[in-house]
């Protein structure tokens, strides 16, 4: 048995037993140079490779260790830390000695470095743990551009255990020029079982009246305990906590240190005095990572009821697992449990050198273990376009850049990008419509309001009736005047490709409009990632900054970018909150209070990403190029002083960082039974009221 990450609860006693069979192949493929793709079950010990690999080297190379979310990163910086390491942390908003020997870090952020490592030629290692976000619709175009990106002297480590088509990774690697190991395991250390609560509700106290309170009391009298519940909301995750709370007897109450009340709040405190907390984004850093997941981990909690989103960036097992809905919610959409989010929530089941087997608890109202399944990958539609164009000029050629690159991207055949046929035509062809795109072309042709009368006698007709009119990449790159009429990067297009996702453009389009005050911009930019959090009983897509967007871009969709001209995260209300908090001001408490959908854990991610894109503009590069024509010029300067604007305000907020977690007290490092007796008939129950 091997030491197995920050779930392990005996590295003491593990560092002395030697890596599994496959642990083994993977550490010694990494010392070969050789890139691994790790495909194992959660708690099987994939971040041991890493582990074992780094002591081993005695930390002579460096290393990358990204994760998916701040809250995982903070989170491994902490443990390893504590073992005594020298680790560095890099997330967008938190830079904490990032010359280590290694770094943990969210894939964003330090992806401008990854793919400048060639110039260089430094060899490190860069792991991607939970590399299946590759399929996510959000953040996958950022994944793959990052691998695709990436210089080979850069040697990967990518690990997950709900991929279910791993084969095709390690091939789409090779097709790169990589030399890639898979390395793979079905043994789960801990195995897990299905038990069915609905027959544990029987004899329980007349006080318990919930159904999941029922079925929770169930299965701690029965010694299933503790529990990590997963709720479709963070208003039911609240609402079950307050209920397990009040109702499921309690044989010891939790006595938290005056640190851990102050972080935990009035409301939470009360909750974890009786050993229960809920868990979801609304929480602050301290509170997530300060109190409830220290006691968790520690198993002083005999309930904890998470979010289901947030079922792939928890860090801590419980003994069981509980699903309480089949759906959940995604801003205003419903979306049912996917089998591989389904495969994550119960492989939080069974903590290694505490549990012999872990159980998903399961009700005729959920969803059964059978449905668990790993993901079959496959590209998200968006594509990483930005950093293909990074290493142009504006006024560089990108047709043949973006086509070169289409059977790079992670896909089972080349990608269309565009201009297939037309950038083969031979140079001397000139065609009447001026089109440079495959798409252009069958546009172009098939008009039928306003046609294009070169199109009658035009010997390449036929040709262009036969080309597809479907939007191309090429061609919706034109279409956002990120590319002009021949393919060549524009301003705009430097700006946009600085950033990765869709806030260069709203961005380029407020500094293309002499009118839009830059003081106004820097605050309003705090809305293109806010959604509907802050914009109480205001509509979601009001504001100056939307209005520019949508009149530039003309309400094009470009997938996951732009939503009818505007990026699909934008939401109104995050700028009076940034400028009121920033600046200080009177209005900053009345604000924070009239937030009805948003929580302290919002406001401080809303912060995060509002500077942690104050840093990208400030460490963006002028505009560039030979030629810029005066509307461009104009766009360069107020660029520069835009960029200028973000380093004052950054530079006058001072340095972020990671707040001081409270140390758990020697009581609430030992062992604790969570299991009641069955009461006999007619006996009444005492125990300490919940508030709530």
């Amino acid at each position: 048995m091997a030491r197995f990450g920050s779930d392990d609860w005996a590295a003491g006693l593990q560092r002395l037993m030697l890596p599994d069979a496959w642990q083994a192949e993977a550490i010694q493929a990494l010392a070969a140079g050789e890139d691994v793709v790790v495909d194992a079950p959660t708690g099987a010990g994939k971040t041991y490779v890493f582990e074992r690999w780094a002591e081993q080297a005695n930390f002579g190379r460096r290393a990358i260790f990204t994760v998916p979310t701040r809250a995982l990163a903070n989170d491994k910086y902490a443990e390893w830390r504590e073992r005594g390491w020298r680790v560095g942390i890099v997330t967008g908003d938190v830079t904490v000695d990032p010359e280590a020997p290694v770094v943990v870090a969210t894939l964003e952020a330090v992806q401008r470095e990854l793919t400048a490592i060639g110039a260089t030629g430094e060899s490190r290692l860069l792991v991607v743990d939970e590399y299946q976000w590759i399929a996510d619709p959000v953040r996958g175009n950022h994944y793959e551009g990052v691998l695709l990106a990436l210089p080979v002297t850069v040697q990967l480590l990518l690990l997950s255990g709900s991929v279910g088509n791993p084969g095709d990774v390690q091939a789409w690697l090779q097709r790169l020029g990589r030399s890639v190991r898979m390395v793979r395991t079905r043994v789960r250390p801990v195995p897990l079982e299905e038990f069915d609560v609905d027959d544990l509700t029987r004899g329980l106290p007349r006080e318990i009246q919930g159904f999941w309170a029922k079925r929770l009391a169930g299965a701690l009298r029965e010694g299933l305990g503790p529990v990590l519940v997963f709720a479709p909301h963070r208003r039911d995750a609240e609402r079950l906590a307050r209920q397990f709370a009040r109702e499921v007897p309690l044989s010891e109450p939790l006595t938290l240190t005056t640190a851990q009340e102050q972080a935990a709040g009035p409301q939470l405190a009360r909750l974890l005095r009786q050993r229960v907390a809920y868990h979801h984004s609304g929480l602050s850093y301290l509170q997530r990572a300060g109190v409830v997941e220290p006691l968790a981990k520690a198993g002083q909690l005999r309930a904890v009821v998470a979010t289901l989103g947030l079922s792939a960036g928890i860090n801590f097992s419980l003994r069981s697992v509980m699903v309480t809905a089949e759906r959940y919610r995604v801003g205003h959409v419903e979306r049912p449990i996917a089998p591989h989010e389904l495969l994550q929530m119960i492989g939080r089941a069974g903590r290694r050198g505490l549990d012999e087997v872990g159980y998903m608890l399961v009700s005729l109202r959920t969803p059964r273990m059978g449905r668990a399944a790993p993901q079959r990958l496959k590209r998200a539609t968006p594509m990483p376009w930005t950093f293909l164009l990074r290493g142009l000029r504006v006024g560089d050629d990108a047709a043949q850049l973006v086509r070169d690159w289409g059977a790079r991207f992670y896909a089972p055949e080349p990608i269309a990008v565009g201009n297939e046929v037309t950038g083969q035509l031979p140079a001397e062809v000139t065609l009447p419509c001026a089109q440079k795109t495959d798409t252009g072309r069958a546009r172009v042709v098939r008009r039928r309001r306003n046609p294009f009368r070169g199109c009658r006698g035009c010997e390449w007709r036929r040709e262009c009736l036969a080309l597809s009119p479907q939007p191309t990449l090429l061609w919706s790159l034109q279409r956002l005047g990120v590319l002009d009429k021949q393919l060549r990067l524009t301003a705009r297009g430097a700006i946009v490709a600085s950033f990765t996702g869709p806030e260069g453009l709203a961005l380029a389009a407020a500094l293309e409009s002499p009118r839009y005050p830059l003081d106004d911009l820097l605050y309003d930019a705090a809305n293109l990632f806010a959604g509907e959090r802050f914009c109480g009983d205001d509509p979601q897509r009001i504001g100056r900054l939307l209005q520019v967007a949508e009149k530039v871009y003309r309400r094009f969709d470009f997938p996951g970018f732009l939503s009818e001209g505007v990026p699909t995260g934008y939401g109104a209300g995050a700028s009076e909150v940034v400028q009121a908090l920033t600046e200080r001001t009177a209005k900053a408490s009345t604000v924070i209070a009239e937030l009805e959908q948003a929580g302290r854990g919002d406001v401080d991610r809303l912060l995060t990403e509002w500077r942690s894109l104050l840093r990208q503009v400030a460490h963006a590069a002028p505009l560039d190029g030979d030629g810029l024509s005066p509307a461009e010029l104009k766009l360069a300067e107020r660029w520069d002083v835009f960029r200028g604007l973000c380093r004052a305000t950054l530079d006058a907020q001072g340095r972020t960082t990671l707040p001081e977690v409270p140390p758990l007290s020697a009581e609430q490092r030992k062992p604790i039974e969570h299991r009641f007796r069955r009461l006999r008939p007619g006996e009444g129950l005492t125990r300490q009221a919940a508030a709530g």
